[in-house]
């Protein structure tokens, strides 16, 4: 068996140690550079506060003194979790590290049977030990570890072992396959065009054809889900969901070779981070956002995605649909306070086989999203 202890809202809940007084309030924690929400608490989650929102969005609620809105304080994180990760090695004969809130722990050779209780041990420890609320999930396979952790965290239960098949078979029937570990948006809707909408649609579908159709990795999951586990460990290391980079500009400024020149600034620098972590990227976002206490021109905040052909992580193709989406979303006239770049759907480099011939003209395409006013 394998389990997976998995931190509850890790950003937030390290500050609520550090600081108690955030205990049953509405938090969020920001990117580095205050950009977008990177962490909420279930208190924020309930206000409909996204993962990934752009924080111009709920400035709003922020000043009002609603919302507290938190710098990441990565140092803090990092002591955390090395904190957390030390007492899960007391409770499993290995571990592996997957991100800095989540490791796999290694219970081949423990009986089913006593899976709950050390699950409730762990959590237990964490708790009085750290201060940080973690959910304990169990199953035959890193995938189906993952399906059970999440289900838990839905129900608002701490510890979970799945391994009647029954179950198995219940829990994914009502598990959308965009919330698959390793699907991502652009594949669900591939998936969508196949008639899969859910993880049991997924996994009824025959092998050869699964590997015909979606490669190594869709058989790597479907093999997953049926309990034959083959994600090794040194496949393990997770990709952030996004990539993001914003500023406030010194002045209010129509000048569009500014803003452009700051646009294609944040596009390198994603695109380094992005290399440097060996991902690739499918989407790219660019938003833009007016003063709003400027009452005269009124508040506006467009932004415009670029959905690439194959996913990249070069500086040239990611800075090239980056000024092609700000042209879009440009308007002349118009005073904009703030920019923001961001890179999504975001998949390792060596999960990516380029096909054999490629015929596309363009490398991206530009689709609106909805705009803010």
């Amino acid at each position: 068996m394998t389990g997976l202890a998995d931190c509850n809202n890790f950003f937030v809940s390290c500050e609520r140690v550090a600081n108690p007084a955030l205990e049953g309030c509405p938090v969020i924690v920001m990117s580095n550079n205050d950009g977008c929400v990177v962490a909420r608490s279930n208190e924020a989650k309930r206000m409909g506060i996204k993962m990934g929102q752009p924080v111009f969005e709920i400035r709003d609620l922020i000043e009002s003194g609603q919302l507290t809105a938190i710098s990441g304080n990565h140092k803090l994180y990092k002591e955390i979790s090395v904190q957390v990760h030390d007492i899960l090695r007391k409770y499993a004969p290995a571990t592996i590290d997957y991100s800095i809130d989540e490791s796999f722990l290694d219970m081949r050779g423990i009986p089913v049977s006593v899976l709950q209780d050390i699950g409730e041990h762990i959590v237990a420890d964490c708790r009085d030990s750290v201060g940080i609320p973690v959910t304990v999930g169990f199953a035959a396979t890193k995938t189906l570890a993952k399906v059970i952790t999440d289900v838990c965290k839905k129900r608002g239960d701490a510890v979970g072992v799945l391994y009647d098949n029954n179950e198995v078979s219940s829990l994914l029937s009502a598990l959308p396959i965009q919330e698959l570990w390793g699907v991502g948006r652009r594949m669900s809707k591939k998936m969508y065009v196949d008639g899969i909408h859910t993880v049991w649609d997924f996994a009824q579908r025959d092998k050869v054809w699964v590997k015909s159709r979606y490669g190594i990795n869709g058989e790597r999951s479907w093999l997953e889900l049926h309990g034959v586990g083959c994600i090794t460990l040194s496949r393990i290391g997770r990709m952030q969901e996004s990539i993001s980079e914003s500023r406030t500009f010194p002045t209010d400024t129509d000048d569009y070779a500014y803003i452009e020149a700051q646009v294609a600034q944040y596009a390198v620098h994603c695109s380094q981070r992005l290399r440097e972590m060996s991902g690739l990227c499918h989407e790219l976002t660019v938003a833009l956002n007016t003063n709003r206490f400027r009452t005269e021109q009124g508040y506006l905040a467009p932004q415009i995605s670029a959905t690439f052909d194959k996913p990249v992580n070069d500086a040239v193709n990611i800075k090239r649909a980056a000024i092609a989406a700000l042209q879009r979303i440009y308007n002349p006239g118009m005073q904009y306070k703030r920019a923001m770049v961001v890179l999504t759907d975001i998949i390792p480099s060596e999960d990516y086989t380029p096909p054999l011939f490629e015929f596309d003209d363009e490398p991206f395409t530009l689709h609106s999203n909805k705009s803010n006013t």
